[in-house]
């Protein structure tokens, strides 16, 4: 970046056998950055090699353990006005580079501390699976820096709360690093069950500490330890919390994912860790997708739906940047579900109405047809009462497709709709299809 014109950006990152990332790490901003600075902690691949061929600054750090001091050796060597702290294993798209530049020469002067920025993990096939929120984005200045040897923070060291910009809907990070293999050798030897088991020593009551150890110990297939560990960091929890507090609400639902599917649990016994969760973070649907979906497998459709429901207006009403997660992730699912509960609890108009919101989305799952053609057009119908019908799945279904046609007239004839069936056979088919179809 030409020197002067605009803000000047250092990118750091701390490095360790990278480099499968390091190229893709240093290009996104490499036109744009004032500097790039790759602390390397230990690597015995090619990371180093690549990072100084593409003219990034490298320095070394012994690993004592410990990310935030390696973050803030990083930070100390940075000259920019602003620092871009992003690992190895994340970027930012095409031409966002560019529109970071542009935010950052837009805020007014000593405004804002940070930015905060999307956050969008993707998966081994390139799709986003989970969104949130992150702040990697700050100023240079002596007051801030990072804690924490793991799962590290940023913080003023002078302990006045950080003023934070928020540019979610201009910016995000896309972020590669908890795809499987990757994150079973980053984790090799247990070393993040080590470092937070370190951090929990020197402070006992970090509850947020206490929930990522519930996640080692469930990624571990241990889900007694991790449920004692969430348990634990919901007692530790103070009275308030912060409503971006992600690392709270991710606890509170991996704790009632747990318990809804644990052999013999009661409602009771999910009841005061459901009711505390909704107290803290009103807004989080996943709680209600989470015993919507314990309800559903006890076999009590109606209140299945009812909380199924629940969780389905919040994610309309706030959203998932940084909540929803799980909700999101499964969106098709929740909605299938709470078609299937709604019909099995007699609520034929709600069923109606989710279903043809579920078909909007993927017109092609049959369970969902299907029970709304058991509501539309079961048998004994009329051809007025049929042509009415018809006229209504035009609003769902290309009928001039013929996968389209096939699919609602196989449907039909699987759901048991066979009146309706021969009647769209009749009117969307030739004699010769009808005959191949009704065979």
């Amino acid at each position: 970046m030409e020197p002067g014109k605009h803000v000047r950006i250092s990118q750091c990152m701390i490095v360790k056998n990278e480099e499968k990332n390091i190229e893709r790490a240093l290009s996104w901003g490499r036109d744009v950055m004032w500097e790039q600075i790759v602390v390397d902690t230990g690597s015995s691949d090619q990371t180093v090699e690549i990072a100084e061929g593409m003219g990034a600054k490298v320095y070394h750090f012994d690993w004592i353990d410990d990310f935030a001091a390696a973050k803030n050796y990083a930070i100390e060597l940075a000259q920019g006005d602003w620092i871009a702290f992003l690992d190895a294993d994340e970027y930012l798209a095409p031409g966002d580079g560019e529109r970071l530049l542009a935010v950052l020469d837009s805020l007014p002067p000593d405004r804002f501390d940070g930015i905060s920025t999307g956050w969008q993990q993707l998966d081994g096939e390139g799709r986003i699976f989970a969104s949130g929120t992150q702040i990697r984005i700050f100023r240079n200045t002596p007051d801030i820096r990072y804690r924490r040897r793991i799962h590290e923070q940023l913080e003023s060291v002078d302990g006045r709360e950080l003023q934070i910009g928020d540019v979610v809907a201009s910016l995000s990070i896309f972020h590669t690093g908890y795809q499987g293999e990757a994150y079973v050798k980053k984790n090799e030897g247990g070393r993040n069950r080590k470092l937070i088991l370190e951090e929990l020593k020197d402070n006992p009551g970090d509850h947020e500490m206490m929930g990522y150890m519930g996640d080692e110990c469930l990624e571990d297939g241990d889900r007694a330890g991790a449920e004692q560990w969430y348990r634990r960091s919901v007692e530790n929890m103070p009275r308030r919390l912060l409503e971006g507090d992600q690392r709270s609400a991710v606890t509170y639902a991996r704790l009632l994912t747990i318990l809804a599917e644990k052999d013999g649990t009661s409602w009771e016994g999910m009841r005061q860790i459901y009711k505390r969760a909704v107290e803290h973070f009103p807004k989080e649907a996943d709680f209600d997708y989470i015993v919507g979906r314990f309800f559903a497998a006890l076999g009590k459709a109606g209140k299945a739906s009812s909380y199924l429901e629940a969780a389905l207006k919040k994610l309309d009403d706030f959203g998932c940047s940084n909540r929803a997660l799980l909700l999101a992730a499964n969106l098709l699912d929740a909605y299938e579900l709470l078609v299937r509960c709604c019909f099995e609890a007699g609520e034929s108009q709600k069923c109606v109405t989710y279903a043809v919101a579920c078909l909007k989305y993927d017109k092609y799952i049959m369970t969902v047809l299907s029970r709304l053609l058991l509501l539309l057009a079961p048998e004994g119908g009329g051809r007025e009462e049929y042509h009415r019908i018809l006229q209504f799945f035009w609003g769902i279904y290309d009928l001039s497709s013929l996968k389209d046609r096939l699919f609602l007239v196989k449907t039909a004839q699987k759901t048991g709709c066979s009146g309706f069936a021969g009647y769209m056979a009749e009117k969307l088919f030739s004699p010769q299809e009808r005959a191949a179809l009704l065979s």
